[in-house]
């Protein structure tokens, strides 16, 4: 009867994954905020790592620049001016500067937000299975040599019985 009472203690006493799921899933539905904040505490957040789109800005810089590359009429210091036709190319310019300028592009930030529970827990996990492989390689080179030397054995064990069977 003891022998029985003792099993019956060890198996009761362990704590298992499922007992502390349904202990996490008991408590996150009677004190949401608690759990919560013992999350945060317990993972914080990283720092997010930002990625702006800026080739639709490069293009339009580029369309901003080529206007400055435009030639008109310039006058140089010397320079007598018969005609006033520099005035209908600024208007021309003006203009094209305006239509540019109101096609501004938006620009697009992409903001990663790394959670960090689930970093640690996939850690956990690749640390797990790294030990598991470590593991199964050292199972892997034991069979190994356990095959290499069996299978000599059996050779070795035919060719004698062979000669046996010729003498």
């Amino acid at each position: 009867m003891a022998k029985y009472f003792l099993l019956l203690f060890l198996l009761a006493s362990c704590y298992s994954v499922k007992i502390a799921n349904k202990q996490l899933n008991k408590a996150q539905e009677t004190y949401p905020e608690a759990t919560a904040k013992k999350c945060a505490l317990w993972y914080p957040c990283e720092p997010f790592k930002s990625v702006s789109d800026s080739s639709e800005y490069k293009l339009w810089i580029q369309q901003v620049d080529s206007l400055n590359e435009l030639k008109i009429d310039t006058l140089i210091k010397f320079d007598t001016v018969v005609k006033y036709s520099l005035i209908t190319d600024c208007q021309k310019l003006v203009i094209k500067y305006r239509d540019i300028i109101r096609k501004y592009p938006v620009i697009h930030d992409t903001i990663y937000k790394i959670d960090n529970a689930k970093l640690i827990s996939m850690t956990i996990e690749r640390d797990k299975a790294l030990i598991d492989r470590a593991k199964y390689e050292v199972k892997y080179k034991v069979f190994l040599k356990i095959s290499f030397w069996l299978l000599l054995f059996l050779i070795l064990f035919i060719a004698y019985v062979i000669k046996r069977k010729l003498y």
